[in-house]
């Protein structure tokens, strides 16, 4: 935003110099990034936030600047005049959700010519060109208020005033002679043959100003900044008008600049108010009343400063002190913001009112908490657990990647991946949708490697997935991991997620066969009936869609389910005695799991058993091809003495007799 100092003077008498004002606004917050000389002014180039769109007028700058003088500011504002009422024309608008509220104005019997001086000089340093003095006035009037404003030649208008939607295929020519092809995005003022106006964006040719206009209709509106936006962009135009509809305008000062505009015309261009035309209403701005606790600011700050100074700075800025207690202080935001939603928003204007310069440097004190006092809820908490998580998933040999959590909804449709979320205004066609699942980044991933001849790739990904939820959205963090090469199998994502378990003291772990889109040999994975994730191998169809070199295997975990059932982990002292180890060689029906013989070797076994492995497999002519023959190895081991050979033998009989009786296990 460009302003000038003259301008400011205006609305403030100033007795600091540009310098030193340049220094104060950045220091609160307002950052100057130019200051120059202009003649006898100071032109002002500031850094405009998002939050802030009263910076976008000179009486928000005025304001802003007389906080930072410690001063208040005395703003006038104009009397608002609502009659006559003009009947020649009506204004009727298509939809109360793009344009709430339109005033017009008629001003007959003027004479367009130049501006004074004065009026050329304000317009020019706050970087618009000189038009003639009607166009300069409603230049003039969005500067100072920040709503922008916009003058019609009144006797080209042909019936009544139409606040729509563009037709498809509709032409509009611009003010500046380009024609345009309209769609439904597009906004527009019409009358009742012809479109008048790109509505918050541009002006048409068809009804612009001129030197032989007589009289004006003279606009003043309230536009959906969405619908300002997107229409904007449509036609592929940036103006100061959109810049500041898509930040959001208020009502009031919307009729102070149609009044003052209206003013100005008849004073410069010798014309008369002849008629009001209103659509719409008005809406009220409610400000949220707020309470400042001076205690938990001090805490906050790690600084105080007295209720006296505090008062003021809020007085200053155009705060309400509703009630003033010895420890609280209860206001009302100024009716011209809109960015206050809690108590720290009022810190935050505080604090840089009174400077930041101001406040002692010191190191912040704080109070460790325990671990088990945070809530899984809580984000912070979370943060921790995903980072030593990706801690502990690098340990284990795998790599950390990072995806887009924005995607191609035709990929994520062709993945069976459903409910996903799509974006009202995509950037392209590509990323429209947000992801379900981080299958989809990590088939990617994988074959941007493969094709770089990259071998034996391990990867995983910690971050969010998104789902609707009746009328709402649920975001989740996940854990995915996918192995490729030869070097990697199924049983070695099975035990990647079981040394996850292991790692984070979580019980009750199982894996049931449970049918997943694209991917075979897919298991769910339980924590005690609860599903806490999935695994599998990507079958051959969609390896082939996406033009995959080798398998992929792919688990997912959700993070917030590991996170609630992860137990503390208490360690044990390790057994100074030998441990002794026995083989059973084993053949297992392939429709029957493997913790049975898990369940029996730990019922039998009890306290002495320390470990078992799967150390051979068999295959060979006398084993059925239902059947999956191996070495199972199990290790007994005692805390306070050596076992003997025939503690462990009685031990190993009755874990055999045990599987012999079990359908489906034989024992060779």
């Amino acid at each position: 935003m460009r302003f000038s100092l003259n301008f400011v003077k205006e609305l403030l008498p100033l007795d600091v110099s540009a310098q030193e004002l340049a220094s104060r606004l950045t220091m609160a917050g307002m950052e100057v990034e130019f200051l120059a000389r202009a003649g006898k002014d100071w032109v002002f180039d500031v850094e405009v936030t998002t939050n802030r769109y009263d910076w976008l007028s000179v009486v928000g700058i005025t304001r802003e600047i007389a906080a930072c003088l410690h001063k208040k500011a005395n703003i006038k504002y104009p009397k608002v005049v609502k009659r006559p009422i003009l009947k020649e024309r009506k204004v009727i608008i298509e939809d109360l959700k793009d344009c709430p509220l339109y005033i017009g104005r008629q001003i007959e019997d003027l004479k367009v010519k130049n501006s004074p001086a004065w009026l050329r000089e304000r317009v020019f340093h706050c970087g618009i060109a000189t038009i003639n003095n009607v166009v300069d006035i409603t230049n003039y009037c969005m500067l100072k208020w920040g709503n922008p404003l916009h003058a019609f030649d009144a006797d080209k208008l042909e019936g009544n005033i139409y606040i729509r939607r563009a037709k498809k295929g509709e032409i509009f020519i611009g003010i500046d002679e380009r024609e345009r092809k309209l769609c439904r995005e597009n906004l527009v003022i019409a009358d009742d043959k012809k479109v008048i106006a790109l509505a918050g964006v541009m002006g048409a040719k068809n009804s612009e100003v001129s030197e032989n206009t007589k009289n004006v209709f003279l606009e003043a509106a309230i536009f959906s900044p969405l619908t300002v936006r997107r229409s904007r962009r449509a036609a592929g135009i940036d103006t100061e008008s959109s810049y500041r509809f898509e930040r959001k305008v208020h009502p009031d000062y919307l009729e102070y600049a149609s009044v003052e505009s209206s003013r100005l015309m008849q004073e410069l261009g010798g014309g008369r108010f002849t008629g009001y035309a209103e659509a719409g209403k008005k809406p009220i701005i409610k400000s949220k009343k707020l309470t400042v606790d001076l205690k938990r600011f001090a805490d906050y700050l790690g600084e105080e400063i007295s209720s006296t100074q505090i008062k003021k700075i809020l007085t200053n800025l155009d705060f309400e002190i509703l009630k003033s207690q010895k420890d609280k202080i209860s206001v009302l935001p100024s009716r011209f913001r809109f960015d206050f939603e809690d108590e720290v928003d009022v810190y935050e204007e505080i604090v840089r009112i009174y400077g930041y310069d101001r406040i002692a440097p010191c190191i912040p004190f704080l109070v460790p908490r325990d671990e088990s006092s945070f809530s899984v809820s809580e984000p912070g908490f979370l943060y921790r657990f995903k980072n030593e998580l990706r801690t502990f998933m690098a340990s284990l040999g795998l790599r950390e990647i990072i995806t887009y959590s924005i995607e191609a909804d035709q990929e994520l449709a062709n993945l069976g991946q459903k409910d996903f979320i799509l974006l009202l205004n995509p950037l392209r066609a590509q990323e429209n949708a947000m992801r379900t699942s981080l299958l989809l980044g990590m088939i990617k991933s994988i074959r941007n490697n493969l094709n770089r001849n990259q071998k034996d790739l391990r990867f995983f990904e910690i971050a969010n997935i998104y789902s609707h939820q009746k009328e709402s959205f649920i975001e989740k963090p996940v854990l995915a991991i996918g192995l490729s090469g030869q070097a990697n199998t199924l049983f070695c994502l099975k035990g990647l997620v079981e040394e996850i378990f292991k790692y984070l003291n979580i019980e009750g772990m199982d894996l049931r066969p449970e049918p997943q889109a694209h991917l075979s040999n897919a298991l769910g994975i339980y924590i005690n009936s609860e599903k806490a994730g999935l695994l599998g191998k990507l079958d051959e169809k969609t390896k082939k869609d996406f033009d995959l070199k080798q398998d992929l295997l792919f688990a997912q975990l959700q993070v917030g389910v590991l996170k609630e059932k992860r137990k503390e982990i208490a360690y044990r002292s390790y057994s100074l005695y030998p441990a002794v180890s026995r083989d059973i060689s084993i053949a297992l029906r392939r429709d029957k799991k493997f913790a049975k013989i898990r369940a029996a070797v730990e019922r039998k076994a009890g306290e002495f058993l320390v470990d078992m492995r799967i150390v051979d497999e068999y295959r060979g002519k006398d084993i059925s091809s239902d059947y999956h023959a191996f070495t199972l190895r199990v290790f007994y081991q005692s805390k306070d003495r050596t076992l003997t050979s025939s503690e462990v033998d009685a031990l190993h009989t009755g874990i055999r007799e045990d599987l012999h009786t079990q359908e489906g296990i034989i024992l060779r």
